[in-house]
């Protein structure tokens, strides 16, 4: 007998009576959406009615172990989603974080970039601007680990790599809400990566993805020695950091949530002799603090030390400036 009965009145009863879900309720209610035990009506109100009340790390990290793909061969260093896209104007810029994720990849890093372009939305998307950084997109699991093991980088979209999640997503278009599988899918890490980084928007989810990312870790700890997951408040919601502001970064160590306060960090930098993305000439600094900033997010969350983090990608971004004389 299914489970959702119970989840919706769990969730949907009145203010006194309703209360979370566990995370292995939600663990098991979506391993029976997967695998069309549920209608996507009863899956829907499910959802809706958890986003109304807000969804607690319990629940996504259930519903993240229900959903995400079992027993993949595809395996990275790096987990990147990218799911926001960038909005349109000097304020927020091109996708720079692409430009990161190809440095950090040319020195070594194997990354699985993931996201979805939303139908309806008027933002630059990263699968958009693939081509001018010879970064190429999988169409499957099995052909994404022949493209990172050839190239260290590669992206995967939500479709080809889990498509009822991209269905899911969808729902956004019919019932005119979002869920909180835009939460989920971002921690989804197709490849099992050990470390990665989250970008989001809206106040309190930069530390849910870190008690998220902790819940998980508890299985994850199986495969891997050890995992850091960073988290922050990304340039429109998106996993690129943003260096005009100051802002508290969350990430997962010791067992435990933890937290760092970073200043902003704009500078006058080095800039390449042809600008990748066709930056324009106003925009070219933002650029350039946007991917050293990105970088030094990611490769902290490698190895725990923000200084030590900053100075390596500063090292990387002079290299590539040093070394850019051809358009990517």
């Amino acid at each position: 007998m299914s489970i959702i009965k119970e989840c919706i009145r769990t969730v949907g009863r009145g203010s006194r009576g309703r209360g979370p879900l566990t995370q292995e309720q939600a663990k098991q209610v979506m391993e029976e959406f997967v695998s069309g035990q549920i209608d996507d009506d009863q899956m829907a109100m499910l959802m809706m009615l958890i986003r109304v009340r807000d969804e607690t790390a319990e629940e996504i990290a259930g519903f993240v172990e229900g959903l995400k793909p079992k027993n993949t061969a595809f395996t990275a260093d790096f987990d990147w989603p990218l799911y926001a896209g960038k909005r349109t104007g000097a304020s927020s810029g091109k996708p720079w974080h692409l430009i990161a994720a190809k440095i950090l990849a040319e020195n070594g890093l194997k990354i699985a970039l993931h996201g979805d372009l939303d139908k309806e939305s008027n933002r630059i998307h990263a699968r958009d601007c693939l081509s001018s950084l010879n970064v190429e997109a999988a169409t499957d699991l099995t052909h994404a680990q022949q493209v990172i093991e050839r190239d260290n980088i590669v992206y995967l979209s939500l479709e080809n790599y889990c498509p009822i999640a991209k269905k899911m997503l969808d729902w956004k278009h019919r019932y005119g809400l979002r869920t909180p599988i835009n939460t989920v899918i971002r921690a989804l890490n197709p490849a099992d990566a050990p470390f990665g980084m989250r970008g989001s928007f809206h106040p309190g989810f930069q530390e849910l993805h870190a008690q998220v990312e902790h819940l998980l870790a508890r299985h994850a700890n199986e495969k891997h020695d050890y995992q850091r997951m960073l988290s922050f408040k990304g340039q429109g919601g998106e996993t690129e950091y943003n260096p005009k502001v100051s802002q508290t970064v969350w990430w997962i160590e010791s067992d435990a949530v933890q937290s760092q306060y970073i200043e902003e960090s704009m500078a006058e930098r080095s800039l390449p002799v042809h600008c990748p993305l066709e930056t324009p000439k106003e925009e070219q600094q933002l650029m350039a603090n946007t991917v050293v900033m990105t970088m030094t997010a990611a490769l902290f969350a490698v190895c725990g030390d923000w200084a030590q983090a900053n100075q390596k990608a500063e090292h990387y971004w002079q290299a590539y400036c040093d070394g850019n004389d051809t358009v990517c």
